[in-house]
């Protein structure tokens, strides 16, 4: 998410030609608002980065094009495909590493390290980032080193290791200020929540879903906020409170599913769904569920999961052993 430290120094700016100076001058200026823009505002942030692009390009700027690149590479990691996102990904990767940056090379192997464990490669996304942590502690500051770390404890948390994956996220938010975190701190109390659901600690996980909602009020990012919002839903229907969570289902209802929205990735039809049924809400739930059919869905464990249990809300039972080894290494219970 939000990041800040560039390294790009007016030492390089006074090396370059006259005629080149000023448009490398404006792309990196951009490549750097862009990408502390990811999380603040996600549509500013793409249009910046695609300024700061064109504008490298024209310049010969190499540094401005891996921030650009590693921008639009984050923002195709919330809302595209891992299929999509992991490619620019190290197109970005392979900019910084041509510069010999090693701290863009970090970050962009933290967000491929999230790409492979969203495809379901678990084990490749923690080889990806765990040998970078000691450097990246180093090189990095401030949210660069929270999304790091929280990108090592994505990936303990897929694999079922929650005390890792807390003790990583915890540090990770030690490392996050509101005042210079761009926004992360709120993708941290996002995911923590999400991992103490796993656990069924709802209470827990509402406080800090609320955090991160009235962090969210001061930025301009729907999908972090729909992300808090279905949270909040899931945590209230499982604690038999389905009703309060009604004006949150519309509320992500009413949200396109874009770029400009919240993505059209993994998008919790089915789990709105099962809570209006829950809630006395049928005639919502049936338009949730219609949505659902219409949805272009993603062979990517997130979604997966999501058609699993909304089975279980219609009352079906998984009935193959790859549907009950999935659902059971996607739960974190042991293989029988």
């Amino acid at each position: 998410g939000g990041r800040e430290p560039f390294h790009l120094g007016p030492r390089i700016i006074a090396r370059m030609p006259s005629s080149t100076a000023p448009a490398s001058t404006k792309a990196r200026r951009l490549a750097q608002r862009a990408w502390q823009l990811l999380h603040v505002d996600s549509v500013r942030a793409v249009e910046l980065a695609k300024q700061a692009a064109l504008l490298a390009e024209q310049a010969g700027d190499g540094p401005a094009r891996a921030w650009a690149a590693l921008t639009r590479g984050f923002h195709l990691l919330y809302f595209a495909t891992p299929r999509e996102s992991i490619p620019a990904l190290l197109h970005a990767q392979a900019c910084f590493d041509a510069m010999g940056d090693r701290p863009g090379h970090i970050l962009t192997a933290a967000g491929v390290a999230r790409g492979l464990w969203r495809s379901g490669r678990f084990s490749e996304s923690l080889a990806a980032v765990l040998p970078l942590r000691d450097e990246g502690l180093r090189v990095l500051k401030n949210e660069q080193r929270g999304l790091l770390l929280n990108a090592i404890a994505g990936c303990y948390s897929v694999a079922g290791d929650s005390e890792r994956a807390f003790a990583y996220m915890y540090q990770a938010l030690r490392e996050v200020r509101p005042s210079r975190g761009h926004g992360y701190d709120a993708v941290l109390y996002c995911n923590l929540a999400h991992e103490l659901q796993q656990l069924g600690d709802y209470e827990e996980a509402l406080r800090h879903i609320e955090q991160g909602l009235a962090r969210c009020e001061h930025l301009r990012n729907p999908r972090l906020m729909s992300t808090l919002l279905i949270n909040r839903v899931i945590c209230l229907s499982d604690l038999g409170r389905a009703a309060e969570a009604t004006p949150d289902v519309r509320r992500v209802l009413e949200t396109p599913i874009d770029e400009h929205g919240r993505g059209a990735l993994t998008p919790h039809f089915e789990t709105l769904a099962i809570a209006a049924y829950r809630a006395g809400e049928p005639q919502l739930g049936d338009e949730l569920l219609a949505r659902e059919r219409q949805a272009t869905h993603e062979d990517i464990p997130d979604e997966r999961l999501e058609a699993v249990l909304l089975g279980f809300g219609r009352g079906r039972v998984p009935n193959s052993d790859d549907e009950l080894a999935f659902l059971r290494a996607a739960l974190k219970l042991p293989p029988r």
